[in-house]
């Protein structure tokens, strides 16, 4: 199975509806056209590059990489369609990614929720070994959410959360 990245060109309708399956798979949330299309011309102004991860030419899913500061350096967004997950078409698609960075930067940056333990396996897996940096967040409502896993760094204790499941 080998997959391409396609430059996003103008296809609308089929990024619109690749970014409404993103949200809803990784937060639970049904966005709506409008909202996901101002995602679409945030992920592909200056500064941004959004791809298509392509399967036999058809879109199944999608990669989005942008610049902090410097260089068009990090993997912001990754999703590949449920039905088309666990087959190593995410793997490929930042290998292919992998390649295009690498022409004009040392590194690519990934970052992740640290309750998607399946993406950090996978990006660990890929090599990524080496902590950047570290996002802390304060929850003003802990009765929320539960307590997945305690982490230490510098032997400091830290929860990684996530929202309670609702009825």
């Amino acid at each position: 199975m080998d997959i391409c990245l396609q430059p996003f060109q103008g296809e609308t309708e089929a990024a619109v509806s690749l970014i409404q399956g993103f949200w809803r798979e990784h937060n639970h949330y049904d966005q709506n056209p409008e909202d996901a299309m101002a995602d679409l011309r945030d992920w592909t102004k200056d500064g941004h590059r959004f791809y298509f991860i392509l399967l036999e030419n058809i879109p199944i899913g999608f990669l989005h990489l942008g610049s902090r500061g410097g260089e068009i350096d990090w993997l912001e967004d990754l999703y590949v369609m449920h039905s088309h997950q666990n087959q190593g078409i995410g793997t490929r698609a930042i290998q292919l990614a992998e390649s295009l960075v690498m022409e004009y930067s040392d590194s690519l940056y990934i970052e992740a929720a640290a309750r998607n333990e399946r993406a950090i396996r996978l990006y660990h897996r890929l090599g990524y070994g080496c902590l950047n940096t570290i996002t802390l967040r304060k929850d003003f409502r802990p009765e929320e959410q539960e307590v997945i896993r305690r982490e230490q760094v510098y032997g400091l204790s830290f929860d990684i959360k996530r929202y309670r499941e609702t009825e």
